[in-house]
């Protein structure tokens, strides 16, 4: 068995963070279980033995991070949390050196950088809360900044924060001394930048633009990004509501995955031209309403993905690994509310 965790919202039935076992020879979910009570944990990351995620308080206006033990049979130990007085994250990465988690703040526009012991996984504190003051993108949800993602660099020597209010993605030094600005990109006005995910050469990065339904690929180089190209999530001719969520790449590197709630579909671009290119293969249904988020097994042979609204269905998707393509396996498993799908590593 291959054991997941899903982070979810706790403004109806979701009660935190979940379990789940993927059964590969069957492409099954099983097993599907509370792994940790916690308010608002919608945002989970590994690293090493440790999990981070947002949170908040049950009746109040802190917000911030919570740390756990992973043990050897897969439930969580409670380490510590570091609440600060406002600003709910919607984001959380631990540094690959484990020494800092990074927190991005949605509603407002913060990005927080928090010191952590790494050997026992304790959070000592939060270092740096910087507040983004660009000049907003033209759109309806870009009334103010909105941070929406944190994610280290390839080379660990920056961080990049997204920023889907201000249509930017801007490069932070990270250390001792906090958040220090490096550069900016601006994207087209209206896209809002959503996510990144890095190609593991080091040099290419894939943007998905939650308004605009765009993906970019980008080029990277100490910390500076450039636009190759960019290619629609959805079909053309669709005109309902829709909004981009999550992309990931498989382990492989070959194909990138990119999920759009409305539309409720999964788009598979085939990585081209040395990552700097992407070919639409097929956008498919993800099984369920709004998927908000999905990630693909370690084993690379299937994807699944969670659904936010209706009846939060988990889908598991078998993956064939030349074409790119999904074929689904399994709609059986329920997360309530699920925002966030990690594998354990």
């Amino acid at each position: 068995m291959t054991q997941g965790f899903v982070g979810t919202y706790t403004k109806a039935s979701g009660k935190g963070i979940y379990r789940f076992d993927l059964d590969e020879s069957k492409g099954t979910i099983s097993n599907v279980e509370t792994g940790y009570e916690l308010e608002g944990s919608t945002y989970i990351n590994q690293h090493q033995d440790f999990l981070y995620a947002v949170t908040k308080e049950e009746d109040g206006d802190d917000c911030g991070i919570t740390s756990f033990k992973i043990k050897e049979d897969g439930t969580l130990g409670y380490i510590n949390d570091c609440l600060v007085s406002r600003g709910n994250g919607c984001y959380v990465e631990a540094a690959s050196n484990g020494e800092y988690v990074f927190e991005a703040c949605y509603g407002a526009g913060l990005a927080r950088l928090y010191k952590i012991n790494s050997q026992f996984g304790h959070i000592e504190g939060l270092m740096h809360e910087l507040k983004h003051d660009y000049e907003t993108g033209p759109k309806e949800r870009q009334d103010a900044p909105h941070v929406h993602m944190m994610k280290e660099t390839p080379d660990h020597q920056y961080v990049v924060a997204l920023d889907l209010g201000t249509d930017k993605l801007v490069t932070y030094q990270f250390g001792m001394d906090g958040l220090k600005e490096y550069a900016v990109y601006d994207f087209e006005p209206g896209d809002g930048p959503r996510h990144i995910a890095f190609h593991e050469d080091g040099k290419h990065a894939y943007v998905v633009h939650e308004l605009s339904n765009y993906v970019s690929v980008m080029t990277y180089e100490d910390g500076e990004f450039e636009e190759v190209e960019r290619h629609l999530t959805i079909p053309e001719s669709f005109e309902g509501d829709t909004k981009l969520a999550a992309v990931r790449l498989s382990h492989d590197q070959k194909f990138v995955y990119i999920s759009n709630r409305g539309h409720d579909s999964i788009a598979i671009f085939k990585v081209t031209e040395g990552a700097e290119g992407l070919e639409l293969v097929d956008i498919v249904k993800s099984g369920g309403s709004f998927p908000r988020d999905f990630n693909i097994s370690p084993s690379d042979e299937y994807l699944v993905c969670a659904h936010q609204e209706d009846d939060s269905i988990l889908t598991v998707f078998k993956r064939d690994k030349e074409t790119g393509k999904l074929t689904m396996t399994d709609n059986q498993a329920h997360a309530p509310e699920g925002v966030c799908v990690q594998f354990v590593q």
